[in-house]
């Protein structure tokens, strides 16, 4: 019996965070616009304010070249 092995179950893989089906998501959030010749006009949301504030606190200093 210590020779058995146990029997694993098959890996399942879950939805991608932004595909779960818990999470409504907003109609249009990001668009992409061929405008022509390799020129594209992008939408998409602004960054929160606490986003930015983690950035500028984490960042590096203001024209750091190391």
């Amino acid at each position: 019996m210590a020779d058995q092995k146990k029997e694993s179950k098959p890996a399942v893989s879950k939805a991608a965070h932004g595909q779960s089906p818990n999470i409504e998501q907003k109609p249009n959030i990001y668009e992409a616009e061929y405008l022509g010749s390799g020129t594209f006009h992008f939408v998409k949301p602004k960054r929160k304010s606490a986003k930015r504030r983690q950035s500028r606190l984490n960042g590096t200093t203001t024209g750091a070249r190391k």
